[in-house]
């Protein structure tokens, strides 16, 4: 049989196939059918990289350099320059250790600590007045007057009629008063009809045509307003009858709230309505003037927009100055041996300062740690120079060594500090723990402090005891008492100046750790469980101020000293305290200084499982730092907290 096809394309040439079976049949078709399928494949586009534009500037020069707009085509010359800005730091000497850069092996910690070293380098465009809006551009040219306002008959009796019984009139504007219940909003988290106190509120216009709500205690408007709301920052006037009838709220720009209450439903719709129409009225004035050209006289203002550049600063929260001034406790003799010297505590003690944040569960400051003892009480406990540095190295005698440039003998006794705290809320707990020198059970050595009677026979005892305990175990200490005190009046950052430390409460064996801090702290305001706590009668003086801006005397919480140091000075001198800054967003910040602080909190150790004391007791942790694994490994030096085998800070030095 014999069969003719075509293909399907006019082009193609007539093809005569004998097809012999129908496999063949089969086959021919399979193949023409592939054939057709290729030919119908689309071809994929050409990859066209992106223009060089600089590239077409060089290979067109000639033709560019002829053209009378080349200057739309090219970059203008020398379009920026750089400059070097030296790094600037508040402290004396540089928070990176010296040499620093040279010893570390690392390229990832070499380039570390260049971050904390090396200058800034400025971009300064020469062009940048041309990068903005075309109404920002230079102009020399003289602008013309702006248009004058016309007012039409027609406006004119409108504004006569609209309103005229109702409300009053100032130089053509607006004025309303009467009484008006007023939401307190800004003490509490969320507002009660309690929160609600009456107050006369008295409308008025301003010269440049805002209004002003001022609020008073009674209806002598002659008098200082308790308050104002400025309308010219309202958005808009709602009404809100969640807490209480009658009830409207003013949204402020600032995302604030104003809540106002009226005694009747007549007198709120009034309010609102005069409200509303002053708002109408300013933003069709601001329109008009818009189309006039009033703004700025006729340029807007994009001030702002592109801030001068500025180095990062070392930024603080709420700072806070805590001075130390005593601590006494009813428990009193003179420890000299020949009875000649003034009376003070029978033995040593030792005050550690820090904050607490009772509303997030946290403490938020390290340890301040305070000596507050007589010369006397102090020289009781022998000195140890492994005390305040542990490693390797020479012994030198108290005093001539000195940190950064500061006798250490300045920096031993510290009685004043600074806190700083980010996010500050009346929930906030100044907190003061109290250690003696090892001697026993806590409720043994806290039972002659507790009792008012005939205290001489049992101060001459506890100080010979003490003197014992001293000579013996004088660097290790317990825990013996604990006081608190709220930081902060409101969310603001108001200090609480007049609040005092609260009773000296008897330290409890088994709540040492912070969790138990706060759990005790949230019970701190009440009076019915705070009065089951055993209290030790003593008194606790610290008072708390404001920092100063002109700050003098002052060192970082790595001992380096502060601008305008003297290194003379050798008792007025203010530690600051390092914060915990909690880890959100809002929080957050570069990190600008050098900062190498390691801070060693032991919880607990199990020693049930020892089999050769019966009773295992006073057991002193000591944590070491070595400079690598080895079984021989040099210790390294490092500056270590007062207490050492409780709670320490560690501040490499190298």
């Amino acid at each position: 049989r014999t069969l003719t096809m075509q293909g399907r394309s006019s082009k193609t040439p007539k093809k005569e196939l004998v097809i012999e079976s129908p496999q063949q049949y089969k086959k021919l078709a399979a193949a023409e059918f592939a054939v057709d399928s290729v030919s119908e494949v689309l071809v994929k586009p050409k990859v066209i990289e992106p223009l060089d534009y600089e590239n077409v500037l060089v290979q067109r020069k000639t033709q560019i350099l002829s053209d009378v707009l080349r200057d739309m085509l090219q970059f203008p010359l020398e379009d920026f320059e750089i400059s070097t800005l030296r790094r600037q730091g508040r402290t004396l000497y540089p928070t990176v250790p010296e040499n620093a850069e040279e010893e570390a092996q690392s390229l990832f910690v070499q380039e570390c600590i260049k971050t904390y070293k090396s200058n800034w380098h400025v971009v300064n465009y020469k062009y940048e007045d041309y990068s903005g809006d075309f109404r920002q551009l230079p102009n020399k040219v003289s602008r013309p007057e702006k248009l004058a306002v016309h007012m039409f008959e027609v406006d004119e009796d409108f504004d006569k009629d609209e309103d005229s019984a109702s409300l009053g009139s100032q130089k053509g504007g607006i004025s309303k008063h009467g009484w008006l219940y007023k939401g307190n909003i800004n003490s509490a988290i969320s507002v009660t009809m309690r929160s609600f106190k009456r107050r006369y509120f008295h409308l008025t216009q301003l010269g440049d045509g805002s209004y002003n709500l001022n609020f008073y205690k009674d209806e002598k408007i002659s008098k200082e307003p308790k308050g104002t709301i400025f309308l010219d920052s309202c958005m808009g006037v709602v009404y809100n009858n969640k807490v209480r009838r009658f009830a409207f709220e003013l949204k402020m720009q600032d995302k604030s709230t104003y809540l106002l209450a009226a005694d009747s439903e007549t007198e709120m719709e009034d309010w609102m309505n005069t409200l509303n129409k002053i708002l109408h009225t300013s933003f069709e004035i601001a329109m008009q003037d818009k189309r006039n050209g009033d703004i700025h006289d006729g340029k807007l203002d994009f001030s702002g927009i592109e801030p001068d550049v500025k180095q990062f600063e070392e930024k603080f929260g709420k700072r806070v100055l805590v001075n130390c001034n005593d601590l006494s406790f009813n428990l009193q003799s003179c420890v000299a041996e020949n009875e000649e010297g003034p009376t003070t505590n029978v033995e040593p003690f030792y005050v550690t300062l820090s904050l607490f944040d009772i509303q997030n569960g946290r403490k938020i400051s390290s340890d301040f740690h305070v000596d507050l003892n007589h010369p006397s009480v102090r020289g009781m406990v022998p000195y140890n120079a492994s005390q305040y540095m542990n490693g390797g190295g020479n012994a030198h005698p108290q005093g001539q060594r000195s940190i950064h440039g500061v006798s250490e003998a300045a920096l031993q006794f510290p009685r004043q500090g600074i806190f700083s705290v980010t996010c500050p809320h009346p929930d906030i707990f100044l907190v003061a723990r109290i250690e003696k020198v090892l001697q026993g059970g806590i409720n043994h050595c806290a039972e002659p402090y507790m009792k008012s009677s005939d205290s001489t026979k049992v101060a001459q005892k506890v100080l010979k005891n003490a003197k014992l305990a001293c000579s013996r175990l004088g660097q290790y200490t317990m825990p013996f008492a604990w006081a608190a005190r709220p930081l902060f009046k409101d969310a603001s950052g108001t200090l609480d100046k007049s609040a005092r430390f609260s009773a000296l409460y008897r330290q409890d064996s088994n709540k040492l750790s912070n969790d138990d801090m706060l759990k005790l702290l949230a019970d701190f305001r009440k009076p019915e469980k705070m009065a089951k706590l055993p209290v030790i009668l003593g008194n606790l003086d610290v008072t708390i101020d404001n920092v100063a801006p002109d700050l003098t005397n002052c060192v970082t919480s790595s001992y380096i000293p502060v601008k305008q140091f003297d290194v003379r000075e050798k008792s007025n001198i203010f530690f600051e305290v390092e914060e915990f800054v909690p880890c959100i967003a809002k929080c957050s910040q570069p990190f600008t200084i050098y900062n190498n602080h390691l801070y060693v909190y032991p919880k607990h150790l199990k020693y049930d499982g020892q089999k050769a004391f019966a009773k295992a007791r006073n057991i002193a942790v000591c944590i070491e730092f070595r400079d690598s694994d080895d079984e021989d490994a040099a210790s390294l030096k490092v500056k270590v907290g007062r207490n050492f085998q409780k709670k320490s800070i560690f501040s490499y030095m190298k």
